[in-house]
């Protein structure tokens, strides 16, 4: 594990207070724009990469016109006060065209742009399906050669990926930086949270506290869990990916087993 960029996917408030072994805090939230922090609300979280000395990855999902406002703000206030280039992962084509122009922020493509094939239930059809449709959907469509070359000349080197059931195979051509996110795969993404909250609507605060409801799908055993507006499945082993692709050279753990 030494060779590996450790990590920790955070809720900035709620944040340890000491012990933390890792190389670098991601902070935001991936799938509810109305969770992302404000710049006031995460002081604590700059002083605590100051004293251990970590690296900060910011996180933002799809954002709408109201909201993206509030990330520029929040991104240039960031640069402003740590004097360093930070990493933002963003699934929003929006943000990661605004930061090549602007030269603020290192974009990154989120996991739920790269692509994957996230069906918890292909796992078990590997053995009936053709060597195709196995390579098919072991990739990312994201990964591919146009694609990269146009990414690259928007600053985008590093790309998040899920630790999938079916074990990926990126290809070895590819020159890029890949992140793996442990243990929980997305499945989707809802326009409502559990307190049907309309993230269109223009209430400002999000009444969620990440609420984690369990469900099992009876036709293949597997646990679904749902975290704030998305669904998740439960896979810890990323041994198998790590060894078949040398890109994955960083692991994001999001499970709190697994935060200092």
């Amino acid at each position: 594990m030494n060779d590996f960029e450790i990590c920790y996917m955070l809720d900035f408030r709620k944040l340890p207070k000491n012990n933390i072994k890792c190389r670098r805090i991601y902070f935001g939230h991936e799938t509810c724009e109305k969770r992302l922090p404000a710049f006031d609300e995460v002081q604590e979280l700059l002083e605590i990469s100051e004293k251990y000395r970590l690296e900060l990855t910011f996180v933002t999902p799809f954002l709408t016109e109201r909201c993206f406002e509030k990330v520029l703000l929040f991104m240039e206030q960031i640069h402003t006060a740590i004097h360093r280039t930070m990493e933002i992962v963003t699934s929003d084509w929006g943000l990661i065209h605004w930061m090549s122009v602007n030269k603020i922020g290192t974009p990154v493509a989120g996991r739920f742009i790269t692509g994957q094939q996230l069906d918890f239930r292909l796992a078990d059809a590997e053995n009936k399906l053709s060597e195709t449709m196995i390579n098919h959907l072991s990739s990312c469509t994201l990964l591919k050669n146009k694609t990269l070359d146009m990414l690259h000349s928007l600053g985008v080197n590093r790309f998040e990926l899920s630790n999938v059931f079916q074990t990926m195979t990126l290809s070895a051509d590819h020159n890029i930086s890949c992140s793996l996110h442990v243990p929980y795969v997305p499945l989707t993404i809802f326009r409502t949270c559990p307190e049907n909250l309309d993230f269109n609507s223009i209430k400002k605060a999000c009444n969620c506290n990440h609420n984690r409801q369990k469900w099992l799908h009876k036709p293949s055993d597997n646990a679904i869990f749902c975290f704030d507006n998305a669904l998740y499945y439960f896979h810890s082993d990323f041994e198998p990916n790590l060894k078949l692709n040398r890109q994955i050279d960083r692991i994001i753990f999001h499970d709190l087993m697994y935060q200092a």
